[in-house]
């Protein structure tokens, strides 16, 4: 039973996380870009919007089939670029771990290598992330 209960609390607790209320100081996942890939799709690009372009806690999440991120190349507004080797496999419906960089910094793309998958079929990849409110002064 107390198993159970902590569960439930742990499962709760991760909801609000992601879908808290939307205040500036929050950390809700949005939607940055989504594109359809097939399997043997092997890079993916994002373009990030410029209202999006302050963003943190990015994460891709699949579709309907599994997806093997091979890398993920960060390139910001400024021409600088930061590269993360990953080797994360998200089954159906999954989102990877967050995607490390130091934030602050306006984004211009995502670039997303993923492996060819071995079944036939497409999936929607999107790029999720925190995005970071301009502060009132």
């Amino acid at each position: 039973m107390r198993a159970t209960v902590f569960s439930c609390g742990v499962v709760l607790a991760a909801a609000l996380v992601l879908v808290g209320p939307g205040t500036a100081g929050s950390s809700v996942l949005e939607i940055l870009g989504q594109a359809r890939v097939n399997n043997r799709t092997d890079l993916v690009t994002f373009k990030i919007a410029p209202s999006q372009a302050h963003a943190s806690a990015l994460r891709i999440r699949s579709g309907s089939l599994a997806v093997t991120l091979a890398a993920v190349e960060i390139e910001f507004t400024d021409g600088t670029h930061h590269r993360l080797m990953t080797q994360e496999t998200l089954p159906p419906g999954h989102q990877s771990a967050a995607i490390a960089f130091r934030p602050g910094r306006a984004m211009a793309r995502v670039l997303v290598s993923k492996k060819p998958g071995l079944r036939d079929g497409e999936t929607m990849l999107q790029l999720l992330g925190t995005v970071e409110k301009p502060s009132a002064r």
